[in-house]
């Protein structure tokens, strides 16, 4: 699979989160260069749409969105330049940013402790419909790697790996675990690879 340009969402445990609260931390990110291995460069905000991307941080490598998508809360990481290796390996590297983004939010003094993610589910995009259409053939072509990744972050057979979405849509997985790892747990899982 050639796809690079990969989503992962990570959902919150409890959404009691304002539309605004994200963006004066985004903007702070990029005025302290928080993420040393992204070119922080811009700051959004779509609370205006429902259900929609809710706040977005623009980096050179990939856009960050405290997203609203499908009604439920969750930090969104969307790859937009290639990265090398094996599919298993990107999916591995925007896994490991991904999980990387989202302990720094839990931290994050502004919101005072009380954001927390989820580890028992993610979902996976591949925002490639030339690459990766939404078929069953795709999903064939990638479970392997999904199931090697899953199996380093949760262990092996712990985790089950389902086609989610409409055909319409853009390629889904959702992977679920009975984890009760924290996001730190499952980073320092991730063999580390550079972003």
């Amino acid at each position: 699979m050639e796809a690079f340009k990969i989503s992962i969402k990570l959902f919150v445990a409890k959404d009691d989160f304002g539309h605004a609260e994200f963006v004066p931390v985004f903007h702070r990110w990029i005025q302290e260069h928080v993420l040393d291995d992204h070119l922080l460069i811009d700051v959004a905000d779509y609370a205006h749409v429902p259900a929609g991307p809710g706040s977005l941080l623009v980096t050179q490598e990939a856009n960050l969105y405290m997203d609203r998508g499908g009604e439920r809360l969750g930090l969104l990481y969307f790859r937009k330049t290639p990265i090398s290796g094996s599919f298993a390996d990107r999916v591995k590297q925007v896994l490991a940013a991904t999980l990387k983004v989202a302990s720094i939010l839990e931290l994050e003094p502004a919101l005072a402790g009380r954001l927390k993610f989820r580890t028992d589910e993610i979902s996976i995009r591949l925002n490639d419909r030339l690459l990766a259409p939404n078929t069953p053939e795709t999903f064939t072509a990638v479970l392997p790697d999904l199931h090697k990744v899953a199996g380093e972050l949760f262990g092996a057979g712990k985790a089950t790996i389902t086609k989610a979405g409409q055909n319409r849509e853009v390629f889904e997985v959702k992977v679920s675990a009975a984890s009760t790892s924290s996001v730190a747990e499952l980073l320092s899982k991730i063999s580390p690879l550079s972003v």
